[in-house]
């Protein structure tokens, strides 16, 4: 009798497994059958935000600051292109006066005098013209992630660029610093001791590059909508545009190692660049966040 129901028992077990095994399977095949719609739907609404906004509307008023003399403040050479390209080629374009002030001469891997010379190369693709770039060389502000930057030395490099070249708007790094590198936050720390000493001119106005999280970083072209969606200050290239900010890039020859050209073919900062305007508010906020 027991040697009867084995084998009922065996069939009973294996109907059960491949009953399992199919629901599974067309589990699997719905949840790829949802992400392939959802994928589609992402694209074509990235292709219509394109379009409308990146393609056709006019150049005066794409993402506009307002701005007639700006000055840029980076940490280290090269990071006017990886970072704030769309930026810089958009308010050349517009007409602004457009001032870089680069606070160390980049020279981590002792390559500082070769960095210097790209970053002038860079800017000329960029449209920046060589007088309008400075860069320190300061041996308390030395390109290292180890390195402390002293914020009210940075503050008062650019308390003095502001009121020699008579800025109206000041564009740098935010909180994060886009890649989390010390020297960049430094940047920023530095504005907000501007603030709360009350160095910063009245007529300045103050816009932070938006630092976004690993997914978004690496979109690309992908990022276009919650770009949109999420910030009212944007820079948008088109394709053609941003080769050009490609090709600046690539005149940074001493930082072309083999994962800086994934970086160029995936970060929405070769294409993108979201801005937030701060004031003193603003900075009181973040640095209650930061206690």
């Amino acid at each position: 009798m027991l040697f009867n129901e084995a084998p009922y028992k065996f069939e009973v077990i294996y109907n059960f497994y491949l009953k399992f095994v199919s629901e599974i399977l067309v589990y699997i095949r719905n949840f790829i059958l949802y992400i392939g719609v959802w994928l589609i739907g992402y694209l074509c609404v990235c292709c219509v935000v394109y379009r409308r906004y990146a393609r056709k509307l006019p150049t005066r008023i794409r993402g506009a600051l307002g701005a007639k003399r700006v000055l840029l403040v980076i940490a280290h050479p090269d990071d006017e292109c990886m970072f704030f390209g769309p930026t810089i080629f958009r308010l050349c374009e517009q007409g602004a006066e457009v001032y870089i002030l680069c606070l160390s001469n980049g020279n981590f891997e002792g390559k500082g005098s070769q960095r210097r010379k790209e970053l002038w190369e860079a800017c000329q693709h960029l449209g920046v013209p060589d007088t309008n770039i400075c860069l320190i060389t300061d041996s308390r502000l030395l390109d290292s992630p180890k390195a402390q930057w002293p914020v009210p030395i940075i503050a008062k490099l650019i308390e003095h660029r502001l009121e020699a070249f008579d800025i109206d708007t000041l564009v740098t790094f935010d909180r994060g610093g886009i890649s989390s590198h010390p020297n960049h936050s430094a940047v920023f720390y530095a504005v907000a001791y501007m603030f709360v000493e009350k160095n910063m001119p009245q007529k300045c106005s103050v816009y932070t590059l938006d630092s976004v999280n690993i997914l978004r970083k690496y979109l690309g072209f992908l990022d276009l909508p919650l770009s949109f969606v999420l910030s009212s200050k944007r820079y948008f290239l088109r394709w053609t545009e941003s080769r050009r900010v490609t090709r600046a890039m690539k005149r940074h020859k001493s930082q072309m190692v083999w994962f800086r050209y994934l970086y160029i073919m995936f970060s929405r900062y070769m294409v993108i660049n979201t801005l937030r305007k701060i004031n003193l508010a603003d900075i009181e906020l973040e640095l209650e966040v930061d206690d």
